[in-house]
């Protein structure tokens, strides 16, 4: 008995329905895909010309240099001591305001350090004034 020749068989990938399944992976990762949001800093700024007076008595002077050492009021004080610093003062006025002043050659990280060293301090109200000699 003869069995009859069978033809070269060729293994072939359908590609028809290949765009239907990128397609569908793409809408699947999109609408699974989390983007994280980032908040940055939480600050309220004041509203144009708004202007208060407030005794120098409720103001504590915090400067960063360009090197990144901190000085609050006339004492300069490490960055890991700032939060402590911070919670005596408020100690002693509840109702303090640290304006932070940096030097504008000062790294960012620097400045978004000691301001979170003083918002750890349950510091609520913290100004940014502006280097002395810069026009606002």
């Amino acid at each position: 008995m003869k069995f009859p020749k069978r033809a070269n068989l060729t293994a072939e990938v359908p590609t028809s329905s290949m765009a239907d399944i990128a397609f569908l992976l793409l809408i699947f990762f999109m609408l699974t895909t989390v983007f994280a949001t980032e908040k940055g800093l939480q600050i309220v700024l004041p509203e144009k010309g708004e202007e208060v007076k407030i005794k120098k008595t409720n103001i504590e002077n915090v400067f960063v240099n360009a090197e990144g050492q901190v000085k609050i009021g006339e004492d300069e004080v490490p960055l890991p001591n700032i939060q402590e610093k911070a919670k005596q003062l408020l100690a002693l006025n509840d109702s303090l305001i640290f304006s932070l002043t940096v030097d504008r050659r000062c790294k960012y990280e620097k400045l978004i350090k000691v301001f979170d060293e003083l918002r750890l301090a349950n510091a609520v109200r913290i100004a940014f004034a502006p280097p002395k000699g810069e026009k606002k």
